[in-house]
């Protein structure tokens, strides 16, 4: 083992030395990314060149997907990811895992802006846009970029390409339809190119019924598109997502709560229910998340000369809205008048709405160079910022006697909010946080020959936490700051051996700055070390005409890794559990087979084991060569599809392990296999008019089989142990069968 970590550090030296660089469009210029070979498998496989683990699912595999699934939600057969949606509407959570990491570990950009959440790295399913608008989605599944603009990534990314603008004028319509009152209409209309313009733009709504407990969801996009390209190879690219919802929250539950109520337990109830106190306890009308945001991002590429080409991006995002998902509504009922920094002594009631409230605002820019200095030879130099601010409150905002918020959007200042003796508006939390982030990046390519390439590159990050803690019920006002900084290697290589085979070998160091709550919660420590990685990755590709095979290798060395939960009253919380390392391999093989079938299979095998004993409370805690909660050790997914270019149809098999609610592997949730079905018939159209119709069917877990999918609230214990009292994690339900019918039409 110390040969294999010195050979690793020699390496990442090598790689800060050597020419080398890694495409930019593969991770923040996405939009020119140019997929090249064949697509098999119904397009969820296509043939790969990059040096490294990748996938892509192309825009004729999310097609054939059923219901109105978000982007995330397409990458469910992906070797390597584990991904659970709360409902098939696409508007509810998403949660996934990739060898091993969590969702909030791994970067997410939308052609080339990042759409974790700046603070606690989270992905909501508001921030994916229609997925209709999607061209491709690709997945790095362990090497980082050096230019990813993230901050919370521990390896790998995921990249949303957004369609291009078409030539011509004309639209797409589509109607879904399916189980649970779920309907999404959806609309684009295409310019057409005119002197050298070209412009989409497109309108979605999309609502349903909670399929577990009461509750509605409803969400309308508004999206665009404007692409200039002029004759000297100069492009201008300007798009804009607007979101805006109002959803009801569903309730995760306990093992024990499943075992003995089945799926469709401890959710929200339809009727209020009131403590001893009269107060109410448990109420869905609570249990609300409305939100809206804006992501504007402008993409500038000049060809300054025919081998040196610049890129700059500047973006905004823009967020407002909040969410209320605890176990039990909030109340106000302290032992005196005097609670933090307000007098309480004029409050007229005990129980509130009070939603966790966000505010974001996220200037940014990426700029790049590309220099072509010759036919062997590639220079990438770059530079990105940002500078990203969330206000963060707990307003307590009165009940009406219907069981409904006064003010569903309880937004700072608000009229129906609570406001102590003094005129003060009480807050469970006022945070404010500034967190400026830079990286500068050098990368380098070097083709040896027809068959070798090695690829380097060096990056510095430096990141802030400027935090303004405003004082609320529980704490006084304080300024707490924080700085993170590291020098970030690369390295890889591939080499061909013939035309059908490649190797390729890839070599990342990563670090990911704690969530920003590290500075306010007493059970974090502003101290709280970056999480950092050793990223290894060894494929073999074998690709032909009607096959394509790949194999990865993988192995992750992780210091102080950070696993973020949620407490039952939905607060974030961080434990440090040290030294984890993550090994497996990752298996994806797709191809044709006679009389119009085809096939995608993907296997994914992780062992993610925890290093150190963990000490909590004065207690230690027997963790070594412990699995981490929430990791499956197995993966498999199997589809057998057809497609005679009338007809297609598809059934795909998901398999996926046991995994651990807690640290110290006290409480275990058995595996499951869950069957899809898709299929669809291209309509006979007039071509004038209308260009092309398609109808489409599905059905998400066929033979409706009950399970939990992922653990929502890991614990140090699921056990009591040493003295310290067990604690329960709280884990997402499976959905029920479901069906969607959709039909859409091209003009």
């Amino acid at each position: 083992m110390t040969a294999f970590k010195r050979s690793g550090i020699s390496l990442a030296i090598m790689a800060a030395l050597l020419p080398g660089l890694t495409q930019a469009e593969e991770n923040s210029d996405v939009g020119t990314i140019d997929v090249q070979g064949v697509s098999l498998g119904g397009g969820m496989m296509v043939q790969e060149e990059t040096p490294k683990a990748r996938s892509t699912v192309t825009k004729e595999a999310m097609d054939k997907m059923p219901s109105a699934a978000n982007a995330i939600d397409k990458l469910k057969y992906t070797p390597g990811l584990n991904v659970n949606s709360t409902d098939a509407s696409g508007l509810s959570g998403v949660d996934y895992t990739m060898r091993g990491m969590n969702s909030d570990q791994i970067g997410l950009s939308m052609d080339g802006v990042p759409i974790n959440d700046s603070g606690n790295y989270a992905v909501y399913p508001s921030l994916l846009g229609d997925a209709e608008n999607l061209q491709e989605i690709f997945v790095t599944q362990g090497a980082s970029e050096a230019d990813g603009p993230h901050i919370g990534s521990s390896g790998g990314n995921i990249g949303l390409v957004t369609r291009r603008p078409a030539k011509e004028f004309g639209g797409f319509v589509k109607q879904t339809l399916g189980s649970n009152n779920l309907s999404k209409t959806f609309a684009r209309l295409e310019t057409g190119e005119y002197s050298g313009f070209s412009n989409w733009l497109s309108y979605s709504h999309t609502e349903a019924k909670k399929w577990r407990g009461e509750g509605r969801l409803y969400s309308d996009k508004f999206e665009m598109n404007s692409l200039f390209e002029a004759e000297n190879g100069n492009t201008s690219n300007l798009i804009v997502k607007y979101n805006r919802q109002e959803n009801s929250n569903y309730n995760s539950i306990s093992k024990a709560q499943f075992e003995s109520e089945g799926r469709s337990s401890g959710d929200f109830p339809s009727s209020p229910q009131y403590n001893s106190r009269g107060q109410i306890s448990r109420y869905y009308k609570l249990n609300r998340n409305p939100f809206e945001n804006l992501t504007v991002s402008f993409s500038q590429k000049l060809q300054l000369r025919d081998n040196l080409s610049w890129t700059i991006q500047p973006y905004y995002y823009w967020g407002n809205g909040g969410s209320f998902s605890g176990q039990n509504a909030s109340t106000l009922s302290p032992t005196s008048d005097q609670a933090g920094q307000y007098d309480l002594s004029n409050l007229s009631s005990n129980t509130y709405y009070r939603p966790s409230w966000t505010q974001t605002w996220r200037p940014g820019i990426t700029t790049k160079l590309k220099w072509d200095i010759n036919e062997q030879h590639s220079l990438d130099l770059g530079y990105w910022y940002e500078r990203a601010r969330q206000h963060q409150t707990q307003p307590f905002i009165s009940i009406n006697s219907d069981g409904n918020p006064a003010d569903l959007w309880g937004e700072p200042g608000g009229s129906n909010q609570v406001t102590d003796a003094n005129g003060k508006t009480v807050q469970g939390r006022d945070q404010y946080t500034v967190t400026p982030a830079q990286k500068i990046w050098v990368q380098d390519s070097w083709y040896l020959s027809p068959d070798w390439t090695l690829v380097g590159g060096l990056a510095w990050q430096h990141v802030e936490r400027r935090g303004e803690n405003n004082g609320s019920l529980y704490d006084s006002p304080e300024d707490r700051r924080a700085s993170y900084h590291k020098f970030l290697p690369n390295f890889s290589a591939s080499y061909r051996l013939n035309p059908e085979n490649q190797l390729f070998y890839s070599l990342s160091r990563n670090m990911r700055t704690p969530p920003n709550y590290v500075l306010y919660n007493v059970g974090d420590s502003i101290s709280t070390k970056p999480e950092l990685s050793w990223n290894h990755e060894l494929g073999w590709r074998f690709q032909q005409e009607d096959m394509l095979l790949s194999a990865t290798l993988f192995w992750l060395r992780y210091s102080d890794r950070q696993v973020s939960t949620t407490n039952s009253s939905g607060d974030y919380e961080m434990m440090n559990v040290g030294k984890v390392e993550n090994r497996g391999i990752e298996l994806e093989w797709s191809g044709k087979l006679p009389h119009n079938f085809n096939y995608y299979a993907s296997y994914t095998f992780t062992d993610s084991e925890q290093k150190e004993d963990l000490t909590t409370e004065g207690v230690t805690l027997s963790t070594s060569g412990k699995t981490l909660p929430n990791v499956p050790k197995n993966l498999l997914n199997l589809t057998l599809g057809y497609d005679d270019g009338l007809w297609y149809s598809g059934v795909t098999a998901k398999y996926v392990g046991a995994f651990y609610g807690d640290l110290t592997n006290d409480e275990k949730v058995g595996g499951r296999t869950v069957f899809d079905l898709a299929a669809g018939v291209h309509l006979p159209v007039d071509k004038k008019i209308v260009k092309s119709a398609t109808l489409r069917f599905g059905v998400d877990n066929l033979f409706d089989k009950e399970y939990l999918t992922s653990a929502r609230t890991t614990v140090f214990n699921a056990s009591a142990r040493n003295g310290l009292d067990a604690n329960t994690p709280y884990y997402n339900v499976g959905e029920e069968r479901t069906f969607s019918v959709s039909l859409e039409a091209t003009f």
